[in-house]
């Protein structure tokens, strides 16, 4: 009788023809092997289920589901209900990570039983040069026992939000989920920091590596504005909801942690309300006002804001949103937009004259 394998790697798959194969090669190509991948057709309208296809045929260690699209959470539930690893791993379909993160994650976790590790990232973007490093972003080897400590430390594990949120460069015990009934939820944002939220309210231990394994290409603006649904920050509020109701049933938000989160919200109101010109939703100008001037008018946001703690550099984000301001937003707005106008300008002059020459 064949055993389970360590690790199931669970990537969801909608339109990724472009970028599959280069996923998959970095998975078969792991210093690790015991493993299985399941890939999870949502709903792609490309080639992606034929190359899924053409790997599950290839490799008896791969797995493929086919389901109607509901998003990347949706997707990854699927695979967690067919999953049979000790551990769960969740790459994206256009990313890649160096052939030892497997083995260094995995060893790291079964070193010491832990319910979650994690490593740092390598982010990189696309751009008319092809793709190119932008930044790196990685925390110190560390490690907790008992889920009071860990939850004393969590700022010492995550640091910045990008670590927490997202779960493409962990691995994640699969009892912990399965025995918490820890899914991802049905929401089209934040529902990777939402599954981390809840599993690690649930564990008992996590260790980190100081080295970043995973390369995450980071996608255009454009790209981004797409993605995004129109109720946007009603879902984040849904989850910065919930985060303050677990932080403050462990006693922990307060100081550097209630600032982080204060901030976070202020930062994410102003990032949304940034929106309004969303080339997909096609608002006219009083629509676009509305939009803006809903987000401040929200009760529950200015609730949230009443008696936050916020960080210096966000104040002047901070006075806008709770003077409900919409003329100083688009006057900040316009000039943000000069500006980018103006660096675009100077690089095409550059790229000119380079040219000529």
């Amino acid at each position: 009788m064949k055993r389970n394998p360590e690790i199931s790697i669970i990537v969801p798959v909608y339109n990724a023809e472009k970028y599959l194969d280069g996923c998959m090669r970095s998975i078969l190509s792991q210093t690790f092997s015991d493993y299985e991948v399941i890939l999870v057709n949502d709903g792609s309208t490309d080639n992606s289920a034929a190359i899924c296809q053409k790997y599950r045929d290839a490799d008896s260690r791969v797995t493929y589901l086919e389901k109607e699209n509901g998003g990347a959470g949706s997707a990854r539930n699927a695979g967690i209900k067919a999953a049979k690893g000790r551990y769960l791993a969740f790459p994206d379909a256009d990313d890649s990570f160096e052939p030892e993160m497997y083995e260094k994650l995995y060893a790291l976790a079964d070193s010491g039983d832990y319910d979650m590790v994690f490593s740092g990232v390598k982010f990189y973007r696309q751009t008319d040069e092809g793709v190119v490093f932008h930044r790196e972003q990685n925390i110190a080897a560390t490690s907790c026992l008992g889920r009071e400590e860990c939850r004393r430390n969590i700022m010492t594990f995550f640091p910045t939000s990008t670590i927490f949120d997202v779960p493409w460069n962990k691995l994640y015990k699969r009892s912990v989920a399965k025995e918490n009934g820890i899914v991802f939820p049905d929401i089209r944002r934040c529902q990777d920091a939402a599954f981390n939220l809840e599993f690690f309210n649930c564990i008992q231990s996590a260790a980190s590596l100081d080295k970043a394994y995973y390369h995450y290409m980071e996608n255009t603006q454009s790209d981004v504005m797409r993605k995004f649904p129109k109720d946007y920050f009603g879902i984040v509020l849904i989850y910065y909801r919930r985060l303050i109701e677990v932080f403050s049933s462990w006693g922990m938000y307060t100081g550097e942690i209630r600032r982080h989160y204060d901030t976070s919200v202020v930062i994410s109101a102003y990032e949304a309300m940034e929106m309004f010109d969303n080339p997909r939703w096609a608002l006219d100008r009083a629509g676009q006002k509305a939009y803006v001037t809903d987000i401040m008018d929200s009760t529950e946001l200015q609730g949230l804001l009443e008696g936050a703690d916020i960080r210096e550099d966000a104040v002047w984000m901070y006075d806008i949103i709770r003077k409900k301001d919409y003329d100083a937003f688009m006057k900040r707005y316009r000039r943000k937009k000069r500006k980018e106008k103006l660096r675009e300008n100077q690089l095409l002059m550059k790229i000119y004259h380079s040219v000529k020459k």
